[in-house]
């Protein structure tokens, strides 16, 4: 989804859906999950400035901020929608929030981030173009040696594929795809989208291999500090056992690159 419509998009998500995409399990899964792949992955750097791409996670539940305001001496994040922007601030008083395009960081000058985490934001264009924009962009404000960690939604796997072939007049309007879902491509062309951009690739994966749909409509009916709602967590969090397995590029809801702006 690009340009005004996009941004009127968002905003009436901002407004209308974060109630019902708050779902505290729910949330409180996905942050972990991001978090602990965050730390593997980086191995305890410290950061000077990060960049984080959108600030929907923010706003539904804890997001990632915190976690990077313990790695980072500074945290910027982006938001296409000002409503969104404006609740993740209120949320998060220690970030700094701005609203922006990640396919045009006007005010991000070349080399000034040393990490950028971009975690589900670049599926969501209706232009296949503006992937390798976007990409090329997020490139041009790293700095030498600096990280970028990027998901996408895995086409490979058969709910995501399924799901992503509902026309888009479906999208948006009910809770199996509460937003618009655009553009993605699998592990192997984005390891290539960004290599053409310039990085090196350091790191890669699948993630979320449980069964998505069943575990967020169960995360519906559980309080997050119920003995259920933690058995449930458990569980979830079990499965991400499976990407140990040959099977994971089917099982993963998501592709995960961490890719380095070479030094100097």
């Amino acid at each position: 989804m690009t340009g005004h419509e996009g941004v009127q998009h968002w905003d009436t998500m901002a407004d209308r859906g974060i109630p019902d995409l708050s779902i505290p399990l729910w949330r409180r899964f996905c942050d972990q999950l991001h978090t602990r792949v965050m730390c593997e992955w980086t191995g305890g750097t410290r950061f000077t400035t990060a960049l984080k791409t959108d600030l929907f996670d923010e706003v539904v539940g804890d997001g990632l901020v915190e976690w990077l305001l313990t790695v980072s001496d500074r945290v910027e994040g982006i938001d296409v929608s000002r409503g969104i922007v404006e609740q993740a601030a209120i949320r998060h008083p220690r970030l700094v929030a701005r609203q922006a395009d990640v396919r045009h960081l006007a005010d991000h000058p070349t080399g000034t981030c040393d990490l950028v985490i971009s975690n589900s934001t670049l599926d969501h264009f209706a232009n296949p173009n503006d992937l390798a924009v976007a990409i090329a962009e997020l490139s041009r404000v790293l700095k030498p040696g600096g990280l970028l960690f990027v998901t996408l939604d895995n086409p490979r796997n058969p709910v995501v594929s399924l799901r992503n072939r509902l026309t888009s007049r479906w999208m948006g309007r009910g809770s199996l795809v509460p937003y618009f879902m655009g553009h993605t491509v699998p592990l192997t062309e984005l390891r290539q989208l960004l290599t053409s951009a310039g990085l090196q690739i350091e790191r890669t994966g699948h993630l979320m291999h449980v069964p998505r749909v069943l575990a967020l409509h169960a995360s519906r009916l559980l309080a997050l500090d119920s003995w259920p709602g933690q058995t449930l967590l458990g569980l979830m969090h079990a499965c991400e056992r499976l990407k140990h397995l040959p099977t994971s590029p089917w099982t993963g809801h998501f592709s995960a690159v961490l890719a380095r702006k070479p030094p100097g």
